[in-house]
């Protein structure tokens, strides 16, 4: 383990990055291949990602003093309030697709590669890069395994290391 004793501005020692190994079979042949892989920023990006989640749409109920939810409130007497209506089709259907999105972009982001289309020509949207990905057949369990080494980059497993011991 390596210790710090000093942060010289500029200096870029939390850059972390190195690779996803993904596995791909083609006519009961496999192979290991490796995809370069960044986390610097992603932790942050992901927070921009939750904060722009939609937000359920907000009715109005009558709460009683006597319900599960009139007690958690402690209401002296019946009421009507403004609640989040979290079964609004509408928002759940913004919801899911914004959670499917979720995982493709981090994975957009957190890819070190160059993005080119057929012509050659450099990618630079969130839909174009998530299309190349999709065309090459990318498989769900691809993504996850790359989402999940992304998280390892930064993360110390579990049991792994007592950080705040002088070990």
């Amino acid at each position: 383990m390596k210790r710090i004793s000093e942060l010289i501005e500029g200096a870029s020692i939390f850059e972390s990055s190195g690779f996803s190994t993904i596995k791909i079979t083609k006519d009961g042949v496999s192979e290991l291949v490796e995809l370069p892989i960044k986390s610097t920023g992603v932790a942050e990006y992901q927070e921009k990602l939750r904060s722009d989640a939609p937000k359920p749409p907000v009715r109005k109920e009558l709460i009683k003093k006597n319900s599960k939810e009139g007690k958690e409130l402690g209401i002296p007497h019946d009421r009507m309030l403004q609640v989040f209506d979290t079964t609004d089709e509408a928002y759940i259907d913004k919801l899911g697709k914004h959670e499917q999105d979720f995982i493709w972009q981090v994975i957009v982001f957190a890819l070190d590669i160059i993005w080119k289309k057929k012509d050659g020509s450099t990618v630079n949207t969130f839909d174009e890069k998530r299309a190349i990905l999709k065309s090459t057949g990318i498989t769900s369990a691809h993504s996850e395994q790359i989402f999940k080494d992304v998280q390892g980059l930064t993360q110390i497993a579990e049991g792994e290391e007592d950080f705040l011991s002088d070990k």
